[in-house]
């Protein structure tokens, strides 16, 4: 069963919400820009993590005047001002507004395991061959919930109570490009 924004909200699952009316919808919740970074360096990706390293990020800036960032085409990582909460009976994925990818950009983000709480964050691809202006804060994605057959045991990775989608060894810094 999928939950309702309105159950999201009421059961806190979503926090650090901008503004709850605009960002409450029928199926989900949005989840608004805090950040864009780049990746300066390779990943490491093994099977069972021994070797694992993240790729790090520098994060980009706003202009401080207009509150705005425009990105050529690429492969960006944002975060969002949104931390979750995921029940040990929920799962959630995180869609890209259709405002979105009908400009040309597409946000990717891997299933939120039950359990998980802390950071969220994305790929995202800025196909258009002009880029893309986005402001502080805006509306990218929206992140569903659905429950579960039964309650598990949970997310324990690394990433547990992350404060950046970069996780613990890919945090980066901001720059002024």
């Amino acid at each position: 069963m999928i939950l309702s924004g309105l159950q999201i909200v009421s059961r806190q699952l979503v926090r650090n919400l901008q503004h709850v009316v605009q960002q409450q919808q029928p199926c989900g919740i949005d989840l608004t820009l805090r950040q864009v970074s780049e990746w300066t360096s390779a990943a490491t990706i093994d099977f069972d993590n021994t070797k694992r390293q993240s790729a790090k990020v520098s994060g980009l800036c706003f202009d401080v005047h207009s509150q705005m960032i425009t990105l050529p085409q690429g492969a960006y990582l944002v975060d969002f001002n949104e931390t979750i909460h995921v029940p040990r009976n929920c799962m959630a994925s995180v869609f890209a507004r259709s405002s979105l990818w009908r400009s040309g950009v597409g946000i990717h983000a891997g299933v939120v395991d039950a359990g998980y709480e802390g950071a969220m964050g994305a790929l995202m691809e800025v196909k258009n061959p002009n880029g893309i202006v986005l402001y502080k804060n805006a509306k990218l994605a929206q992140i569903v919930f659905e429950e579960m057959a039964e309650t598990v045991e949970g997310y324990k990775g690394v990433y547990q109570s992350s404060t950046s989608s970069a996780g613990r060894d890919g945090q980066g810094r901001v720059t002024n490009s």
